[in-house]
């Protein structure tokens, strides 16, 4: 079946909108999380039994334009599952579009190769969830490497 040449341009502009379209569904509104977050704070190098120490950088957005939220718990935890330290000392409140982040040194061996964090918010109202994910990062030997891990929801309040 030959396509007319006029009808061209308006089929290809509906196959390129639909991706679009099915993405921009408003996401769902939570009143709270209790995240789940990965980090490498240390990773396996090479064939030397070597192991590249990492910056970890927990990265935690309000991405709510007009609610604050409160930020319950940020706490850094061992390969083995062992608490290593407590964030936050007394629940600590994110503006609207605000950001925070904690940090993992490099030289910061104390979790291990799979450490991980647990993230606890809350807000009064409903709110669009923050974006919560840590970024890995060093530039030892020469090289750089980054990348990046996503939160998991383990619980979800609405």
């Amino acid at each position: 079946m030959k396509i007319p040449r006029w009808f061209r341009p308006v089929v290809a502009g509906v196959v390129l909108a639909a991706p679009l379209a099915a993405g921009a569904e408003a996401p769902a509104m939570v009143r709270g999380q209790l995240l789940y977050v990965p980090v490498y704070s240390e990773v396996p190098y090479g064939d030397k039994g070597v192991d590249l120490n990492l910056t970890a950088t927990l990265s935690l957005r309000n991405t709510d334009r007009g609610h604050a939220i409160r930020l319950k718990r940020i706490d850094y935890y061992s390969a083995t599952g062992s608490l290593v330290r407590a964030y936050l000392r007394q629940g600590e409140t994110l503006r609207p579009m605000a950001s925070t982040e904690a940090i993992v040194k490099e030289s910061d061996r104390s979790g291990g190769i799979s450490a991980s964090f647990l993230v606890e918010w809350e807000s009064d109202k409903p709110v669009s969830a923050p974006v919560v994910e840590a970024l890995m990062v060093s530039s030892s030997y020469n090289q750089g490497l980054a990348f990046n891990s996503p939160a998991r929801v383990l619980e979800e309040r609405r």
